[in-house]
């Protein structure tokens, strides 16, 4: 989120645009071929990663009349420091992958680790080429070179900031890209189909390639050449940890606390020929479509526990957490408690259960806005909020009634 947003979303838009062309082509070959859609699924998602990268720079300032050229010391200490956090990227992934067979990163371990020879042949030419878009000042990665290269006194205050960083990426990127894959992959082998169900299941899955490409890209793209590098990370152990219990591998502790009595779902206690059901069904999908559009607001400067730029388009123009709201209806919406229950206590287990993944996401949002007051603009925008937002207005018609 950083200072009013001056990046537009169009890469969000380019990165669909190309998502969808390539998915409906791919659709149109009918690939069954195991080897064949896997393929494919791999290239939709870099073609639509390629596609808002290239956006996302023609969005920025052209580049100045006076090209900025880096010393040879300067692209040797950013290239090392950089070096050194692809290879902890691969070292963190694989020891998770060791210690919890709940780590879904297998995919990205192998596909990195065939990479990763040329990637970092690569870095220095990118890090001279960056450099002459962005200007010679002194940045993060050159600092811990600098003292990589014992060029540098350590200084923990100093270079703290550089490193949450990296440990934001080493816990996310893995994961991201492994879920990406799998989602694409279903998404290949869709089998469209003209009915209502069908339908529906086509839109989610799709929202669901949508929602964990921008997420990715997120991670994959914060840097200073797109305008969306990491500032500021929280440092709050409580907040890490509201964030990291909704996923692996304390992910597992989160589905047992929430766990129902039973596995009846809304689908099940409501009918099509009943009114309600298409209510509910609205509903349902509406806490999506919100969540969906949270997502794509944030462009390419989607990251947790980090500050990269304010965000106040979309559904962030009317409340500070769009889409931690939208989850926790869906949630209560989909598996309706009060439904499967034999007695009162199923009844309490039921509503504990969720109860406490409202609580989670209401400890990810305190903590949030705790780690992001400290900035001007968010604090200005938190004030707007509370005063005009959609919770706001409810209040003050609620009292006028009254």
């Amino acid at each position: 989120m950083s200072a009013k947003e001056k990046q537009p979303v169009f890469p969000v838009w380019m990165m669909s645009i190309v998502l969808l062309s390539a998915l409906s082509f791919a659709w149109a070959l009918g690939l069954e071929d195991v080897l064949a859609f896997q393929i494919a699924a791999r290239l939709i998602l870099w073609f639509a990663l390629l596609a808002a990268f290239v956006a996302a720079l023609y969005g920025r300032r052209p580049p100045p009349l006076f090209v900025y050229e880096l010393s040879a010391e300067q692209v040797a200490a950013r290239a090392l420091a950089i070096r050194c956090g692809l290879l902890g990227l691969l070292v963190f992934s694989n020891a998770m992958s060791a210690m919890f067979s709940s780590w879904p990163a297998n995919t990205f371990n192998f596909e990195y680790l065939l990479a990763l020879p040329f990637i970092l042949l690569l870095v220095p030419r990118y890090v001279a080429w960056a450099g002459r878009r962005i200007g010679i000042q002194e940045d993060n990665h050159e600092r811990f070179g600098q003292v990589l290269k014992r060029q540098r006194a350590w200084c923990w205050a100093e270079q703290k900031p550089y490193l949450l960083a990296w440990c934001v990426k080493f816990f996310f990127i893995p994961m991201m890209y492994s879920f990406l894959v799998l989602a694409m992959e279903g998404m290949v082998l869709f089998s469209w189909q003209w009915s209502p169900t069908t339908l529906v299941l086509g839109l989610i899955s799709f929202g669901l390639c949508f929602d964990l490409l921008i997420a990715f890209g997120g991670y994959l793209f914060s840097m200073r050449l797109l305008g969306g590098e990491i500032r500021s990370v929280d440092s709050n152990w409580l907040g890490w940890f509201a964030c990291m219990i909704c996923y692996p591998p304390l992910l597992v502790v989160f589905h047992y606390v929430k766990q129902q009595v039973d596995d009846i779902v809304w689908s099940d206690w409501l009918l099509p020929n009943e009114p309600l059901y298409w209510l509910w069904a609205a509903l349902v999908t509406g806490t999506w479509l919100v969540y969906w559009l949270a997502t794509a607001s944030f462009g390419l400067k989607f990251s947790n526990l980090s500050w990269r730029g304010l965000i106040d388009r979309g559904p962030y123009r009317y409340t500070k957490h769009p889409a931690y709201l939208a989850k926790n209806l869906y949630w209560w919406l989909h598996t309706v408690p009060f439904i499967g229950v034999h007695d009162g206590a199923d009844l309490l287990r039921n509503i504990l259960g969720l109860t406490f993944v409202s609580l989670v996401y209401y400890l990810r949002a305190k903590t949030e806005e705790a780690h992001l007051l400290a900035f001007p603009e968010y604090a200005t925008y938190s004030a707007r909020i509370e005063r005009e937002g959609v919770f706001a207005r409810m209040r003050g018609v609620f009292r006028r009634r009254i």
